[in-house]
């Protein structure tokens, strides 16, 4: 019964996923305090004896986020969004806790460290529940890719999937691992129309992730 709560409370808030990603008029520049906070919590690209990768290519930069307890390539130039953008993106109320966009707000890196009890172990006893109920919730969706794998000495649960919009179609390249006990999720999603510039950047992201 545990599993199938937690799994419903992860969709709950992975379908914010599937939101219109259209271009916002709300500018993701102003920033609350609190996210000014978060956003300052970032460091310079590592050294190259680092165990974060470093980015192949110059549309991306290591930061550390959630307490310097996450390193992660973030594509430059992308700003924490604001809370009005966020509430009209993501209206659900556990929407994602910190979120990094462009200037549009078309794409998204958004983090969501959830009360979900979880061990290293046991992620892959959780993969095929969540996408078995994501699949039911989004029927029509192409999946690409769900698959455990070890990144930086960890368990990453993986799914990538296109799920339909209201206006268009949303690649997304979700990750979840276990931080502090609980179930961390982090998902990359931009429009179908954008999907080839940006999948294997998604994917150069995916491999940064160092989790402590």
């Amino acid at each position: 019964m545990k599993k199938l709560v937690s799994v419903a409370l992860l969709l709950s808030m992975l379908a914010v996923s599937a939101c219109s990603n259209k271009p916002a008029d709300t500018k993701p520049a102003e920033q609350n305090a609190a996210q000014t906070t978060e956003a300052s919590k970032t460091t310079e690209a590592p050294k190259t004896d680092s165990a974060t990768p470093a980015a192949t290519n110059d549309k991306l930069e290591a930061k550390k986020v959630l307490n310097d307890k996450v390193e992660i390539l973030i594509p430059k130039g992308f700003t924490v969004m604001s809370d009005e953008m966020a509430k009209e993106k993501y209206p659900m109320e556990n929407r994602p806790s910190l979120i990094y966009t462009d200037e549009k707000g078309t794409i998204n890196i958004a983090f969501s460290h959830t009360e979900t009890p979880i061990q290293d172990s046991l992620l892959k006893d959780m993969k095929d529940p969540m996408k078995q109920a994501f699949s039911n919730m989004y029927q029509d969706a192409t999946w690409y890719r769900d698959e455990v794998i070890q990144i930086n000495g960890k368990n990453v649960g993986v799914f990538e999937l296109l799920t339909p919009a209201a206006d268009t179609k949303i690649y997304n390249l979700i990750f979840f691992t276990e931080l502090d006990g609980k179930m961390l999720m982090t998902t990359f999603n931009c429009t179908e129309a954008q999907m080839e510039e940006w999948k294997p950047l998604a994917q150069e992201i995916l491999m940064s992730y160092k989790v402590q």
